[in-house]
Formats: C-alpha cells, sequence, structure tokens
C-alpha cells in the first residue's frame, strides 16, 4: 500500500514539473533601490515558528546581495539570485521565546516577540470560516480568560482570489490571542489550538485560510486540477489574464458590498406601512409555519422576505409584559409588533424570548410583521416539533403563533444575487495558500465538504489530491492532514434513502487511506437545522485527539469505530470494527439505531442491531437473506455506536451500490 502511495506521490511531483502549460507566475517582485530587502509578508511581530524542522525564512533583495537571518542564537546566511530572490532555511529550533528576528541585507528588519512553537494551517469553507463569536453566541466575551492566551497566535491569509498563482501576500498581521483579536477569528481553529496549548505547553499559531461556500477544486493547484480528466481540458482553456480576473473579480465584489448595504438600509416596506397593523395584507401568499425558503418556492434565494401574522388578545392578557417564544433565523431580521421595532437580528436556532412591552399591545387585533434578509435560501421562521406562541397576561397564558401566516418577497429592492468569482477553480488556491508556502508548519486542520455534496464519487479523487498537492509543494514529507466529516443536517427520515450527504462522508472516509490523515467524526454534534452548527468546541477537542495521534504519536484511540469488514451468518451480518478503544457500546445504553439491511432487490429496511464481544450483529425480519448493510447512511442521522471512549462511530456502508438517482 505504501508503494502505491509514493508512486502516486512521485507521479504528480513529476506532473507539477513537466506541466509548464499552465506554470503561470504573478506579483514578479523588482527590489526598491532605496529598501531592497523585503520578507514575505507571512512574517511579522508576534509570529510562530515551527520547532523541529529546517524552518525557511524568505523574500527579496538586490540582486545577488548576502541576506543574514539571525534568531534564537543562531545565525543563517544566503545570497538572492539574480532575480533578487532569496530563502534561508534556519537550523532546527527548539520551541521558546519570545525572541527577536533579525534579517539584514542592505538594510535590517527586525520582528519582535517572535515565538517558536507549533504552526497549524486552518483551511477550508465556511465551518471552519465560522468565527468564535458567531459559535459562542451571547456567551462570547463573558469570561475573558477563555480567549486571553498570549502563547497562542492568530494569522489570517488576507481574503483575496487570482487567477494565477501569486508569489506574496499583502501586509496582514500575526496577532497574539485576547477576546478583541480572536472574535473574527476560526472557531474550530482556536479550540483546537487552546487544546494544543494547554496540554502540549509549547506556543501554537493558527494560519487561518478559509472562504465560505467553496468547491474543494478552488483551493487546487491548476497543475494538480490539470492532471484529473474531468477537468484537463477545463484548465487548459481558462483564460489566465489577469487583467480580466480582476476586473471580473472587482464587479463581484462591488455587488456583494451593495448588497450587504441594501441587507441592512432597505426601507420599502416600512415606506409602505408593512409593519402597521392597518397595512392590508389580503393580496399576500398564505403559508404555515414551521416555514423555510424552499417551504415558500424560493429554494436558493437571495433577497427579502416579510412575513405577518394576525393575533388576538384579551384584556386580561395585556396586563403585562408579553414574550413572544418562536425560532427566527436568517441572515438578517427585524421583528416588529403593531408598528413598533421591538427585536432586530435575533438569529436563533432554538426558541427564545422577545419581549413585547404591554403598551403596545391592545385587546383585539394585533400584528407581528418580520423582514427577513436571506442568503442561500437559508432562513426558516419556526421548528418542527417547537411550538410557536406568545406567553400574555400575569398568568403568562399561551397563545399560539402556529397555523397561518402571511408571506411576500416582493417589496423589497431585489439584492444582487451571489457573485461566485471566489469560487473558482484555483482561484483561492493561488491566492491564499500558494504566496504562504513554504512557511513551516506542523500540518492542516480542514474542514470542507458541503459544497462538493452531490459530487461525492468526484471528490474521492479531488480531496485525496488535494492533501498530495499541498504536501508536495511544502516539502515537508506527509506532514499531518486532518478534516472533519460533515456533520448532520436537515431532517431525519422516515425510512432508509439513497443521500447525498452520507456519499460525500463516505468519500471523506475513503480518504483515510492516505498517510498521515485523520478524520473527526461530527454527526453527532452538528444541528437539523443549519448547516453551520454552532458547536465548533468539540470540533476543535476532536481535531486535538486526532492531532495527538496523527502527528505527536501518542498511543491513544482518537476516533469512534471504524468499519472494517463483514461475515454472513445465516440471516445475520456480523460487522467487525477496528478503533473500538476498550469496546464497543451504545449512547447512553439504548437500543442501537441507525442500522439498515437489504437483500438482492436493493431496498433498505431499518434492522436490528446488538453489540456481540465487540462485533454488531445485525438482523431484519424484512430481510431473510441479507446483502448489504449500512450505518447512519442519511443526512441526518440517529446512530448511536460509540466506543467506550465517548466518540462515535463513521457512517458507512458495506455495498459499492451505485445510486439509481446518479446514473
Amino acid at each position: 500500500m505504501k508503494k502505491k502511495f509514493l508512486l502516486l506521490h512521485l507521479f504528480l511531483f513529476s506532473f507539477l514539473l513537466i506541466n509548464a502549460q499552465i506554470k503561470l507566475a504573478s506579483n514578479t517582485y523588482i527590489p526598491s533601490q532605496t529598501n531592497p530587502l523585503k520578507l514575505a509578508g507571512i512574517f511579522g511581530n508576534h509570529m510562530v515558528i515551527q520547532q523541529g524542522i529546517n524552518a525557511p525564512v524568505w523574500g527579496t533583495a538586490l540582486p545577488n546581495s548576502t541576506v543574514k537571518v539571525e534568531l534564537a542564537g543562531t545565525v543563517s546566511v544566503a545570497k538572492a539570485d539574480p532575480a533578487g530572490k532569496w530563502m534561508i532555511r534556519m537550523p532546527v529550533l527548539e520551541a521558546g521565546g519570545p525572541y527577536e528576528m533579525k534579517v539584514t541585507g542592505t538594510n535590517t528588519i527586525i520582528f519582535k516577540d517572535v515565538m517558536i512553537g507549533e504552526v497549524w494551517l486552518a483551511s477550508g469553507q465556511s465551518n471552519m470560516a465560522m468565527s468564535v463569536v458567531s459559535a459562542e453566541g451571547d456567551h462570547f466575551g463573558k469570561s475573558a480568560e477563555e480567549y486571553t492566551f498570549p502563547k497562542i497566535r492568530l494569522f489570517t491569509v488576507p481574503n483575496k482570489t487570482a487567477i494565477v498563482p501569486v508569489s506574496d501576500i499583502d501586509s496582514a498581521a500575526w496577532k497574539f490571542c485576547e477576546p478583541s483579536s480572536i472574535k473574527d477569528f476560526t472557531a474550530a481553529g482556536f479550540y483546537f489550538a487552546r487544546e494544543l496549548y494547554q496540554h502540549q505547553k509549547v506556543a501554537v499559531g493558527i494560519i487561518s485560510s478559509s472562504k465560505g461556500a467553496t468547491n474543494v477544486e478552488a483551493w487546487m493547484s491548476a497543475d494538480i486540477l490539470a492532471s484529473i480528466p474531468e477537468f484537463r481540458n477545463k484548465v487548459l482553456t481558462t483564460d489566465r489574464d489577469e487583467q480580466k480576473w480582476n476586473e471580473f473579480a472587482r464587479k463581484g465584489i462591488e455587488a456583494d458590498q451593495i448588497r450587504e448595504v441594501l441587507a441592512k438600509t432597505a426601507t420599502e416596506g416600512i415606506k409602505s406601512g408593512v409593519h402597521l397593523p392597518e397595512y392590508n395584507d389580503s393580496g399576500w401568499k398564505k403559508t404555515l409555519i414551521p416555514l423555510d425558503m424552499p417551504s415558500l418556492g424560493l429554494n436558493g434565494y437571495w433577497g427579502f422576505v416579510w412575513v405577518r401574522k394576525h393575533f388576538e388578545l384579551s384584556s386580561a392578557d395585556t396586563s403585562s409584559d408579553l414574550n413572544i417564544h418562536l425560532v427566527l433565523n436568517s441572515t438578517y431580521n427585524t421583528v416588529y409588533c403593531n408598528g413598533i421595532e421591538i427585536a432586530k437580528n435575533q438569529n436563533q436556532l432554538k426558541p427564545k424570548n422577545i419581549l413585547i412591552p404591554k403598551n403596545l399591545v391592545h385587546a383585539g387585533y394585533n400584528v407581528i410583521a418580520i423582514k427577513m434578509v436571506v442568503y442561500w435560501g437559508s432562513a426558516n421562521l419556526g421548528l418542527k416539533g417547537e411550538d410557536a406562541f406568545i406567553k400574555a397576561g400575569s398568568n403568562q397564558e399561551k397563545i399560539s403563533l402556529g397555523g397561518e401566516w402571511l408571506f411576500n418577497s416582493k417589496i423589497e429592492p431585489v439584492l444582487p444575487q451571489w457573485q461566485d468569482y471566489f469560487n473558482r477553480d484555483n482561484v483561492l488556491f493561488n491566492a491564499r495558500i500558494a504566496p504562504i508556502i513554504p512557511y513551516g508548519i506542523k500540518g492542516v486542520i480542514w474542514y470542507q465538504g458541503e459544497n462538493n455534496i452531490r459530487k461525492a464519487a468526484l471528490y474521492q479523487k479531488l480531496f485525496p489530491m488535494l492533501i498530495e498537492d499541498w504536501r508536495i509543494r511544502w516539502s515537508l514529507g506527509y506532514f499531518p492532514f486532518i478534516f472533519v466529516q460533515l456533520a448532520n443536517y436537515t431532517a431525519k427520515k422516515e425510512k432508509p434513502v439513497e443521500d447525498d450527504i452520507a456519499e460525500l462522508r463516505e468519500a471523506q472516509l475513503l480518504t483515510l487511506r492516505y498517510p498521515n490523515t485523520g478524520m473527526v467524526v461530527t454527526t453527532d454534534i452538528g444541528d437539523a437545522n443549519d448547516i453551520h452548527p454552532k458547536d465548533k468546541l468539540d470540533v476543535g477537542k476532536r481535531l486535538y485527539l486526532a492531532a495527538l495521534k496523527v502527528a505527536y504519536h501518542e498511543n491513544i484511540v482518537y476516533s469512534g469505530p471504524l468499519y472494517d469488514s463483514a461475515k454472513l451468518e445465516g440471516s445475520v451480518m456480523r460487522l467487525y470494527f477496528s478503533s473500538i478503544g476498550t469496546g464497543l457500546i451504545s449512547k447512553n445504553g439504548e437500543v442501537l439505531k441507525g442500522f439498515a439491511m437489504a437483500g438482492s432487490d436493493h431496498q433498505f429496511y431499518w434492522a436490528n442491531a446488538v453489540i456481540v464481544n465487540n462485533t454488531v450483529e445485525v438482523s431484519c425480519p424484512t430481510v431473510p437473506e441479507p446483502m448489504a448493510v449500512r450505518y447512519s447512511w442519511e443526512s441526518n442521522p440517529d446512530g448511536n455506536l460509540y466506543n467506550k471512549e465517548g466518540l462515535p462511530a463513521s457512517p458507512f456502508r458495506t455495498d459499492q451500490w451505485i445510486n439509481p438517482n446518479k446514473k
């Protein structure tokens, strides 16, 4: 198996060297005669240098000039080439600091408060980009000690795109971890870093380079993507004109900015009196709560939606302040009662009380009006299984807000639609990965895949090749690459069905065949109503557990059970697992859930499953001659197979049957 990986590695390396058709460069540096010495933009005050390797330092200087780097009592010297480029690989250094790094050429640059420790690149799409303040919600900032770690340093790669690889990034800054600097930083990356620092007692640097709503292809080099037959012609025929690309990206950024301004300032509804109780809404469409955008015929919608609800109160109901108990989730929203604003941006995935002062209501007819700003078609009002109601009167009687609501998506101006300039093939690799290579890192933590749902078979090729692509370019061997398997999402299915998210999880699971990879299972900590679950604390902790095993070689169980093999015993299928730790269990001692079985007709039925001697026996009365078993094979599974270490089993299937919807 290792020989196979080595051959693949050598093939990819050779491909990168010979594929001159798409070997392009940008941002060629022309040294200044007055201040010629310059380091790559990733170097700066408060940075963390990776311990235990010959960490590179590079930049530009006068052609053929000498450059010297001094750090932690060591001195390294290099000579700039005829184009003015230079690179020094420092001696292997041990963790410590703070130090000064002094870089001398025809002028001198000094970086202060430099630490030597562990550096990890955090990358992927929105679930890695999710900020600490978004994950923490109302809890953020309540305890400053939770976020104050001077030896954890954060670096965010500037949010740019490029049609060709760029040689450097704009000026950015390393920041040490405190509430003011961390609030917008990757939550999963921070929680991972905090675990690493607290247990390893070394400085930790997190380089954050993530972008929501992006395909894996955007993070891959053109060279490697062209080696995949499905992409080769597209890559080779892409227009690499930088001026054209920059203009295209500029228009996309402008549209994003206009959309944000309009989303926060549009007032057509207010001018028309939509929020007032006397407004005539007889022409509005009717709907039932709970509602989401697909239920309104607005799947994938970008824009405004107004909703209104008529309700009646008795005199007794108005004797004290009232509270609305309602799930309200959208990008931005404003809630009005009888024409008066009572809440703004109350995004929530669990019901939260919204106060209505008693002076705003009266006996008889009243109206709640809500303006929602919707991106990605991601918004909902109410939640299945959760009652929506008003608590009214001194006895806090419940007045239902269920049943009929009215909605209208034509009141406010049209928002500029999503511009996918940042999601084109290679453009994030070119602008947000290439320019930080070969900065010394320990490894990568990665959370991505939602955007590649429905293309799982292709993802089986793409994701491992991204890993190899980055490893080859960093020249650090098989550095650790730890990734998060997609969390549970959407409604629970009544019967087993084919599922795109399950197939993508399988593609991620199969990537564990590649050396020095680790996977974090999160199908127990997601959110049925949000593809961006807020629990990034457990994600960070599980990433750290995986790092302990994969990167730091501790003899621990970092993963829940992983399917290994199956044996047919009459009408029973016996399943064997690796990573069982000290034994298999069902969570909370309940009956095992999430198993389905099929026979020769390929029709799956929920099955019975029991743990016997650290194997799982699966049977189903409807399938007397079983051929396949699947576990947690759905978008929002309820599987409860764990090991005694408290880690959930990865979803899996024993069959390789083709999804009929993909034929």
